[in-house]
């Protein structure tokens, strides 16, 4: 218990500064810093054009509201921010720069071990400061700088004051619970052999803030060799990683003397968005509330060990234009140390509603669609969501049965509210929406119970609708639903290469009867139908995009990156003599070419259609990949590259075997 406190402690504490300002004064400008590698760089006002190769200081300047500084960043980047529209310059391990200078950056943010490559390109036009972060303090020093340098400061000082405060609510729920409760935990990453954060890093201090024991190996670094005697003295009870590297964790502890371990044999190896595990940015106490959730979830989900009480501490004002409608708000509240945000919709007359998730119910005051954040769902889902649904009913100012509410991972910032009207009719769909994590093509992926709701749909309308014409709104808002997510291309998250999604394993509707003249018809071959699916296909296209950046416009990197495909993964594919990371940036440097995007983008259209057996023959598909790997490589003709033992969908084979193919000889011909 000690050991644990007092890592917490020093944490608070901490003041190591890898980056500080050199001078001070009230202007800020001139400005004089220090970076990782000790060079003092000068700076009279804020940079404006800024190239960034650290994914983790991306993350902090697009949350300072800085993204318009930003006119280059790393292809990990473009994936991972889907609404950022901005230009790749290359991997984090693999700078393009070419691609840099393309940008005509005034400022390059990059890592020390970017050094031999890039500081050639410091000059009097381009500064080059390099960064990196060892502890957590490191992180929030630097949040502080770079508010200083990009003038900021009060918004990323909130940043920083909404971590310490997420930290502090998860050390005083955990107060109480006894050092023989606590449990061994490692995060572990792949290489050759097991490999773990090294003693003193922020991963390992993030361990002890989420209330873990963590190892110590004797060694530093990110990431350090473990000995299985080691391994076997820590024993661990948890072991957590990062998704992009799961199988080949899972393979690496599948082995003698690795497995015997309480984790391994009680399937506690666990994973987690590789932007949480691998970088300290300005989610690092919503990340340790998630792991200190999943650790102890009795504790997190029992109300009884909150520290702080319920209550709504703010409001905003939406407006829903029908005439029974008292008020509509946005609420930011606290449940049982959790903070949450809800839309609520108050009637003027307790009104009928159809809930997918309640059923019918009688003389409701208020409807409303409840954020629920990660760690607290965690133990909703184990425990139920009885107790939950009935603090959000009383924090809203109703009893539970006059409340019907609906809740959601999808963060309520980014709802959207939907109006479509024809003459006298008036439709209104409030939606939250978000496809990351369960997207699904029904009657195609395995179902698995769950209760909580993603693609979350409220529809009210200026008619009074009878019980059968809300049924049938249902029906109506889910087909829109569906349509909004084939027109996006949305992917299942279960067979993204094969398949599109239709909804998420967890949507739920509520539909209000309202006021006004009475509808008994709400389908499709109706005005009113019509309405209600065109506003929840706006609301569906809308909150999609808010909460997971994606357009049907978006790049075909995030494409590829939807059926979970990577530059380094495809590539990896194909037997060819080649460096995979030369070929991997080879290629993203081609798909930058209109005519080759193009081309791939009409081959996952047509692999879409011939797996369902629309299309019979790819004669027309294979003469188009001869072309293509012709014209790639400047020959006049090539030989079909054999796809038959690739795993990929047989059009995708062959499509990316043509670009592979045309750029290996491109090289082999520039020798």
């Amino acid at each position: 218990m000690a050991l644990v406190r007092s890592n917490i402690i020093v944490f608070f504490l901490t003041a190591m500064v890898l980056m500080t300002p050199a001078t001070a004064s009230d202007s800020a400008f001139p400005l004089i810093l220090t970076d990782a590698k000790d060079r003092r760089l000068n700076f009279t006002a804020p940079p404006r054009r800024v190239a960034c190769l650290l994914p983790y200081v991306t993350e902090m300047l697009l949350a300072f509201d800085q993204e318009p500084v930003l006119v280059g960043v790393t292809r990990h980047d473009v994936i991972l921010n889907r609404a950022l529209r901005k230009p790749s310059v290359g991997s984090y391990f693999h700078p393009d720069l070419d691609a840099l200078q393309r940008c005509q950056p005034h400022l390059i943010i990059a890592a020390p071990s970017h050094a031999p490559l890039i500081e050639s390109l410091h000059s009097d036009r381009c500064k080059v400061m390099f960064m990196e972060v060892h502890r957590l303090a490191d992180a929030f020093d630097q949040m502080a700088m770079l508010g200083r340098l990009f003038d900021c400061e009060e918004r990323a000082e909130q940043v920083v004051r909404d971590n310490r405060d997420q930290l502090a609510r998860v050390e005083a729920r955990l107060a109480a619970l006894p050092v023989e409760r606590r449990k061994r935990v490692v995060r572990v990453m792949a290489g050759e052999t097991v490999m773990c954060p090294g003693d003193g890093t922020f991963q390992n201090e993030m361990i002890a803030a989420a209330g873990g024991i963590v190892p110590r190996w004797g060694k530093s670094g990110f990431a350090v060799p473990v000995a299985l005697g080691a391994w076997q003295r820590f024993d661990p009870q948890v072991i957590y990683g990062c998704h992009e590297n799961a199988e080949a964790v899972k393979k690496l502890l599948d082995r003698d003397g690795w497995r015997e371990v309480p984790a391994v044999q009680n399937g506690a190896v666990l994973m987690f968005p590789c932007e949480l595990t691998c970088q300290a940015s300005t989610r690092v106490g919503a990340f340790v509330q998630w792991l200190s959730a999943t650790l102890y979830p009795d504790t997190f989900a029992d109300p009884q060990t909150a520290v702080q009480a319920n209550t709504v501490f703010g409001e905003t004002a939406v407006t829903v234009p029908l005439p029974y409608v008292n008020r509509a708000r946005v609420a930011r509240h606290r449940v049982a140390d959790a903070h949450y945000k809800s839309v609520v919709v108050e009637f003027k007359r307790p009104t009928a509603v159809l809930s997918t998730l309640e059923g019918p119910l009688q003389a409701i005051k208020a409807v409303g669609n409840t954020y629920v954040p990660m760690h607290a769902s965690l133990g909703h889902m184990t425990h139920g969501i009885a107790q939950v649904q009935r603090d959000v009913a009383t924090n809203m100012g109703f009893a539970t049965h006059e409340y019907a509410g609906l809740m959601t991972g999808a963060h309520m910032d980014n709802l959207a509210i939907c109006e479509e009207a024809h003459e006298n009719l008036r439709v209104v769909a409030l939606v939250t929406a978000g496809v990351k994590g369960n997207a699904m093509r029904m009657s195609r992926d395995t179902g698995a119970y769950c209760k909580m709701g993603t693609i979350n749909i409220i529809v009210m309308t200026n008619r009074r609708l009878s019980a059968g014409s809300m049924a049938l709104a249902i029906i109506t808002a889910t087909e829109a639903k569906t349509a909004a997510l084939l027109d996006m291309d949305i992917r299942s998250s279960y067979t993204p290469l094969d398949f599109r999604a239709t909804g998420t394993g967890t949507d739920n509707i509520i539909v209000v009867q309202g006021e006004g003249p009475e509808e008994p018809f709400t389908g499709g071959h109706t005005k009113i139908g019509e309405l209600i699916a065109c506003a929840v296909h706006a609301g569906v296209t809308e909150a999609i995009y808010k909460q997971n950046g994606l357009r049907a416009d978006r790049g075909l990197l995030q494409r590829l990156a939807d059926r979970k495909l990577s530059l380094e993964e495809i590539v990896a594919h194909y037997p060819i003599n080649m460096d995979p990371h030369l070929l991997a940036a080879r290629l993203e440097q081609v798909l930058s070419t209109p005519f080759y995007a193009s081309f791939l983008e009409s081959a996952l259209t047509i692999s879409d259609d011939y797996n369902k057996g629309l299309i019979r023959d790819l004669a027309f598909l294979d003469a188009m990949c001869d072309e293509v790997a012709a014209r790639l490589s400047g020959r006049e003709a090539l030989a079909a590259m054999d796809v038959s033992e690739v795993e990929l969908p047989t059009v995708l084979a062959k499509a990316l075997g043509a670009l592979v193919m045309g750029i290996v000889n491109q090289e082999e011909v520039g020798k």
